[in-house]
């Protein structure tokens, strides 16, 4: 029986493709912060609606006495899944033979880093627009001052310490790294640190995102801002023959969204969130 040879022509651009997504997951400083919403983001959708309830009020019952049974409220968050990101780029197959690197994986891969920083960029923008603490720069001057009273106010509303995130800058890292109270992710050892993590202050893990300018800092609870993928990441390749017999153009899209959770909860207004926070000039 003669030899033969195994290839995996069907499966390459599916390992691509895995590869991809895994590094677009990797390469968000934010997606991992908020909560994971895609399950609601079914075929079919254009926005979908994340069921909430409100809680009961317990009472002090005298002994022998009825008590009045209540209800809870139910209502729900809407998150629109309005961004159909985009990335196409073409190459000579002629050219790209000649060169040393790999450039369909390079390009793949860098492809997916520029779609998790718009990700990023997309989570940052919810988190300013539903905000529904503001801590004055004014009022609170130095970082200790500005974490502490986000991370009171947070916890006043409600926030879960284990779930909360504060996210920095570049340039408030410095501020932050001089604080006393600030423990260094080197401290206690890298297996623990996720993707941008820099520390923790007052039990509140610190992440880094250049995509945060100036003295801004955001402070969560992941339940405060959903996040959803419908159907991840794709991509396809087509002949462009006029640059060469294999040159191709490749295209990687995907469509997710952002939104609010807990909106008008705890006394704020019908269209921020009381677990979600920021630093005001």
């Amino acid at each position: 029986m003669a030899d033969a040879i195994q290839t995996l022509p069907n499966t390459k651009n599916d390992l691509i493709v895995s590869a991809v997504q895994k590094n677009l997951i990797e390469k968000s400083t934010l997606a991992g912060t908020v909560r994971d919403v895609s399950a609601f983001a079914i075929k079919g959708s254009k926005s979908f609606d994340v069921p909430k309830l409100s809680n009961f009020n317990v009472t002090n019952r005298a002994f022998g006495a009825a008590a009045d049974a209540q209800v809870l409220v139910d209502s729900n968050d809407r998150i629109n899944l309005d961004f159909n990101a985009y990335i196409a780029w073409l190459y000579d197959s002629r050219d790209v033979y000649q060169s040393t690197i790999e450039y369909k994986i390079e390009a793949a891969m860098r492809a997916s880093v520029s779609h998790a920083k718009n990700v990023d960029e997309q989570i940052l923008s919810t988190i300013d627009a539903v905000a529904g603490v503001e801590v004055s720069a004014a009022t609170f001057t130095t970082v200790k001052e500005q974490a502490l009273e986000l991370r009171r106010q947070l916890l006043q509303n409600g926030a879960d310490i284990s779930r909360m995130t504060l996210a920095i800058g570049v340039d408030k890292e410095a501020e932050m790294l001089a604080e006393q109270d600030f423990i260094r992710a080197d401290f206690y050892g890298s297996a623990n640190v996720k993707m941008g993590q820099i520390g923790m202050i007052y039990g509140i893990p610190v992440v880094i995102s250049r995509l945060i300018v100036g003295d801004e800092m955001k402070m969560y609870d992941a339940d405060g801002i959903g996040l959803a993928f419908q159907g991840g990441v794709e991509m396809s390749e087509q002949d462009a023959n006029e640059y060469g017999a294999s040159s191709k153009r490749v295209a990687m899209d995907q469509v997710f969204g952002t939104g609010g959770l807990e909106l008008g909860e705890q006394g704020v207004g019908a269209t921020v969130s009381p677990l979600v926070g920021k630093l005001v000039a």
